[in-house]
């Protein structure tokens, strides 16, 4: 696995640190998705940008997905405006909504089924954005433009493809992908 292997996982899930309080906070972070803090901010959580970015830069057409989510949909909006605001945010997020895993409580009941033990995709996520908060030295519930956010990134790169490569996923590859799509970007 290149991402993290299991004892980093569990290591970084049983040592949240800073981000643990915020990470199980239901009432706040974990809230509906569908509200806005404005009508021109979206919620977006900080690997799943890096993800547009890195499928961006792999040539990767965002389509509808099974699972309903609004990737196709939130995607394009971030590729063609870098000067939208983004939230930044340790929960559900835009691109959660309408995915058949997302409850009524903003958590997600989806498992990593590739990882064994498979951990649930809520746990899983909460530790790599805690990882990337840290990492870039964001503060949850942050709002700044996606330029912004990914000029942040640019200057941890490469390195941070350490924390963000899904398992299952070359580095390498994540590595070219994030930084062809930030070209792309013209970050």
């Amino acid at each position: 696995m290149n991402l993290i292997n299991r004892r980093d996982f569990l290591a970084g899930f049983s040592g949240l640190a800073m981000c643990s309080v915020y990470a199980f906070l239901p009432s706040k972070l974990h809230s509906n998705v569908k509200q806005k803090t404005e009508c021109d901010t979206m919620r977006l959580r900080p690997h799943h940008i890096l993800d547009i970015i890195s499928a961006h830069g792999q040539g990767i057409i965002f389509k509808p997905n099974p699972y309903g989510h609004s990737l196709h949909i939130v995607a394009p909006k971030v590729l063609s405006n870098p000067e939208m605001k983004a939230k930044l945010v340790l929960a559900a997020d835009d691109i959660c909504s309408g995915c058949i895993h997302l409850k009524s409580d903003g958590l997600c009941d989806d498992v990593l089924a590739q990882l064994h033990p498979a951990p649930s995709k809520q746990a899983y996520n909460d530790v790599l954005d805690c990882r990337l908060f840290d990492y870039l030295s964001i503060e949850v519930d942050s709002v700044m433009t996606i330029r912004a956010y990914l000029e942040i990134v640019k200057k941890k790169t490469p390195g941070i493809e350490k924390i963000c490569t899904h398992p299952k996923e070359n580095q390498d590859e994540r590595l070219a992908g994030l930084i062809t799509g930030l070209c792309k970007m013209s970050i």
